[in-house]
């Protein structure tokens, strides 16, 4: 983790129409901060909500590619479309951020971590972001922070789109979506497909490395008494051309028809009920596969694949009282990990309890969360969280958070199979952090103009980091809880609309170092 970097990003956007602005808007509420709906003002967690105006007005071709203009966020790929992409959250590693897709936990099981390469922005409704340890509400990877990906929901009148479009290198991508809501039914429908002939991976290959990616997406909602039941269904399959190690040439360069596929999915199936004018109760079942799948023609030295799943459960319950606001739950999931060409068939489980407290009183807004993990493999833990948010005076909010999180080991670390100077490593430790951040936002709206500044400095502490070495003794590469490591940064944004004109700037430092090497 040793990286110092300062970040920045302006962006003035020319809306064709007024509503654009409505992005600065605070009554938007957001979910991820607390697992519920909430007033973006009451919450005192350093939230962002890119709204679906943001995405269309960007007009990018992924999610990561909208992330990398956000504030505290470093994305970084391994070549052009359709590479291995990571997302770095204030400092913390990739696998150190979970990513819920609709509520669903997704990523490999192997690695631990989630490839955002093939993640399409065409069917996205929403993208929130909450940065700091937020392990006490969502368990395991939560170090970084939580990023929750919205897909569409269907309303209003039926209607349907077809849009298409083609530029350089051999690049043309379509779509469809279909969407509506009749008879207390409502539905989106759409299919994606992208390619491009894209350029050579390696530095001085001359193959050009293409890239083709399919996304079917369909959510479904269905009423069941006073409660919802809520069905989606998620797949994005992506194949791209790769250089690395050439058995041939015994070197690193072009590989000839080298190719990765890469298949993740969702599906899940939520009820929510209202019991009462207070209590609601929702129950959720789901799973999540991530398949990587390298083939090379030319021998078997590039060959693998990888194939993960995580079934989930996850039930819970919200009283809300105006002034307080209760909420309990249970969470389960299962990892599995197979793969033939490492040899590795394992799976782990993970059991957890949570609760958490929102109180508002006067110009306060008090917070806490706690949770307990049971871990198959690993330790247990407890991880809590506390915040504040203060409003002294109208559009002018001051917050401070303080929270521990933990990462699990990946089945690679803990269970990959003994082979030739590698080796799993089943004694191992989870990753822990310890942080804190205090922020200022004001916002304020008078006869068409809307204006915000935000600022939050953040500090965070990670102990026990996993590190594959090699170890003298058994002559292996294994894993280890060798590091610690601290991060420090200043994360400013600001945005200024009128009418159809919409400026967005934001600054981030960032220093991140390794404390024990």
């Amino acid at each position: 983790m040793k990286k110092r970097y300062i970040k920045s990003g302006i962006c003035i956007l020319l809306a064709a129409y007024a509503g654009m602005a409505s992005a600065a808007d605070l009554s938007e509420l957001v979910v991820s901060a607390g697992r519920v709906a909430q007033d973006p003002s009451t919450v005192s967690s350093d939230v962002t909500v890119i709204s679906a105006q943001d995405i269309e007005a960007s007009q990018q071709d992924t999610v990561a590619d909208i992330l990398r203009s956000q504030a505290g966020i470093h994305v970084a790929s391994s070549g052009g479309p359709g590479k291995a992409t990571s997302v770095f959250l204030r400092g913390a590693n990739s696998g150190q951020t979970l990513v819920l897709i609709d509520g669903v936990r997704v990523g490999s099981a192997t690695l631990g971590s989630f490839d955002w390469a093939n993640l399409s922005a065409s069917d996205i409704e929403r993208i929130e972001i909450v940065r700091g340890p937020q392990s006490s509400l969502y368990g395991a990877d939560a170090i970084g922070g939580v990023i929750q990906i919205f897909t569409r929901k269907g309303s209003g009148t039926p209607h349907a789109e077809i849009s298409a479009e083609a530029g350089g290198y051999g690049t043309s991508a379509a779509s469809m979506r279909i969407s509506g809501a009749t008879g207390g039914v409502n539905y989106a429908l759409s299919a994606e497909g992208m390619r491009t002939r894209g350029v050579s991976a390696a530095a001085n290959g001359t193959e050009p490395d293409g890239y083709h990616r399919t996304t079917l997406s369909g959510r479904v909602g269905l009423p069941v008494g006073d409660g919802e039941l809520e069905l989606v269904l998620r797949s994005a399959d992506g194949t791209t051309g790769l250089d690395g190690f050439d058995p041939v040439t015994f070197a690193f360069g072009d590989v000839l028809n080298y190719t990765q596929r890469t298949r993740q999915t969702v599906g899940s199936a939520r009820l929510s009920y209202p019991v009462s004018d207070v209590f609601e109760t929702s129950l959720q079942l789901s799973r999540s596969t991530d398949e990587v799948v390298g083939r090379d023609p030319a021998g078997g030295f590039n060959n693998a694949d990888f194939r993960t799943r995580i079934d989930q459960l996850t039930w819970q319950n919200h009283v809300d009282l105006a002034s307080l606001s209760l909420l309990a739950g249970v969470d389960y999931h299962k990892d599995s990990g197979l793969s033939g060409s490492a040899g590795l068939d394992r799976s782990v489980t993970q059991t957890a309890g949570f609760a958490s407290l929102a109180w508002h009183v006067g110009i306060t807004d008090l917070n806490g969360a706690l949770r307990y993990d049971s871990n198959s493999a690993t330790v247990n833990k407890s991880t809590y969280r506390l915040g504040v948010a203060l409003h002294p005076v109208s559009g002018l909010k001051l917050s401070a958070n303080y929270g521990t999180g933990f990462k699990a080991p990946s089945l690679n670390d803990l269970y990959f199979p003994a082979a030739l100077f590698v080796a799993g490593n089943p004694n191992l430790k989870p990753e822990t952090s310890k942080g804190w951040d205090l922020g200022l936002d004001w916002r304020m709206q008078r006869q068409g103009l809307q204006a915000g500044f935000g600022a939050v400095w953040f500090e965070q502490k990670f102990s026990d980091l996993i590190v594959w070495a090699f170890n003298p003794v058994t002559f292996t590469f294994t894993p280890d809880n060798l590091n610690k490591a601290k991060t420090r940064g200043l994360e400013l944004t600001g945005h200024l609309s009128y009418g159809a004109l919409f400026l967005r700037a934001n600054w981030t430092f960032l220093d991140a170092r390794d404390t024990v090497s």
